[in-house]
């Protein structure tokens, strides 16, 4: 769970939001974005900047375009950005960019993130991705990195921990499936534990609340939205427990 995990959610999410969507799979590696969604077209974009080029002329006229691209070509990216001059480009078609950030406390990640925000600045958008399962961030959350994305109000998503059991549940359903299963397929599945089901929706749920709250920086307007997450209210106030009489003498 990490940085396909993310694309995933923002996939996802757009579907339960009536959201039409591209999606773009740049990872020549790993694939995982294609494999979990069949019409992602992949590109093997880092290849060359000529690759590249044709990427972004060909970019879908979607509301909402997703491209997964290694993890390392984070240099190969930013040097095709600047000479290509992709974001006047894309600036001339009134489209907007966001980078996925992705919070680790590494060393690598961590200057990753730093040369990509001295190259970019504030003509991207950017939306912060933790997975505290996986990745601690405390150091970078101290960073003058952290603090700048708090002041500039940068969205967060948090990818919410899933039990070994779900995830392994997940697997041997999408091995009978004989596909890769996205989340939002494998909580329909039957054969699955309802008690991992319920794990799943919970995950999907969380994911899809944030990824509204950060609709400003993925969507061109997110009054486009169709479908929005049902968030329940508590219209009670609860009273204070009392540590001396936790039960309140029921």
């Amino acid at each position: 769970m990490g940085k396909s995990t993310g694309l995933e959610g923002i996939l996802t999410w757009a579907r339960f939001a009536g959201i039409p969507a591209g999606a773009v799979d740049c990872d020549a590696e790993h694939r995982t974005l294609s494999k979990r969604f069949p019409e992602a077209v992949f590109v093997d974009a880092t290849r060359s900047k000529d690759e590249f080029l044709q990427l972004i002329m060909e970019l879908p006229d979607v509301p909402l375009a997703v491209a997964d691209f290694p993890a390392q070509a984070t240099d190969f990216l930013l040097s095709a950005v600047e000479s290509l001059r992709v974001l006047d480009a894309l600036d001339a078609r009134e489209t907007r960019l966001t980078v996925l950030m992705f919070a680790a406390d590494d060393p690598t990640a961590t200057a990753s993130m730093a040369k990509t925000y001295r190259a970019l600045g504030d003509r991207v958008d950017y939306f912060l991705v933790k997975n505290p399962a996986r990745l601690r961030s405390h150091a970078f959350d101290e960073s003058a990195l952290a603090g700048l994305f708090r002041k500039n109000k940068v969205p967060v998503l948090e990818l919410p921990a899933l039990t070994a059991t779900t995830i392994q549940a997940i697997e041997i359903a999408s091995a009978e499936k004989k596909k890769h299963l996205t989340y939002s397929e494998a909580v329909k599945i039957p054969s699955i534990h309802p008690m991992c089901r319920f794990e799943i929706e919970h995950f999907l749920n969380r994911v899809f609340t944030q990824c509204e709250d950060a609709a400003q920086v993925l969507l061109p307007d997110p009054a486009i939205i169709k479908n929005k997450v049902f968030r329940p209210t508590d219209k009670t106030t609860r009273k204070a427990i009392d540590e001396f009489n936790p039960l309140n003498d029921l």
